[in-house]
């Protein structure tokens, strides 16, 4: 049962499915958190804005589990929201221990004009030896979205 549950919350929820997603934030599974920090990362457009969203993805990059955190602070990377709740999230999160969470809260701070972020991508890119480094695609998919929003 647990892999098409899990499958059914890394689904974009829309404002009827949030409380159902809601529900599990604090669920003991963490395979069952990281869909659910998928799913509202992600949200339809009418559930995006929605502060209860927001707040959820906030908590989900709290999450003692590292991919958890990942997960969620990777939702900031397309969202077009910033608030200073964010900001200051984001900001925190440049000194996670996981590099993946480190990865995607500098490249969030980035793509919203906040040079706070620069020096961990500064390190990623400088680590970067070929197109099967660590974080090579990442960082190509990174750079696409910087163009994109300067364009």
């Amino acid at each position: 049962m647990r892999p098409a549950y899990a499958a059914f919350l890394s689904f974009c929820p829309d404002a009827e499915r949030l409380p159902t997603h809601l529900a599990h934030l604090d669920h003991p599974d963490p395979i069952l958190r990281q869909q659910v920090a998928l799913g509202l990362g992600h949200p339809r457009p009418e559930a995006e804005r929605l502060p209860e969203v927001l707040a959820a993805v906030l908590r989900l990059a709290e999450d003692p589990e590292p991919r958890i955190r990942a997960t969620a602070l990777s939702a900031f990377l397309l969202s077009p929201l910033d608030t200073p709740a964010l900001r200051t999230t984001l900001v925190a999160h440049l000194a996670d221990p996981d590099h993946d969470a480190r990865r995607e809260a500098a490249g969030a701070l980035v793509l919203r004009g906040d040079e706070r972020g620069r020096p961990v991508l500064d390190g990623i890119r400088a680590a970067r030896k070929n197109l099967y480094s660590r974080d090579a695609g990442w960082l190509d998919t990174f750079d696409h979205l910087l163009r994109s929003r300067r364009a």
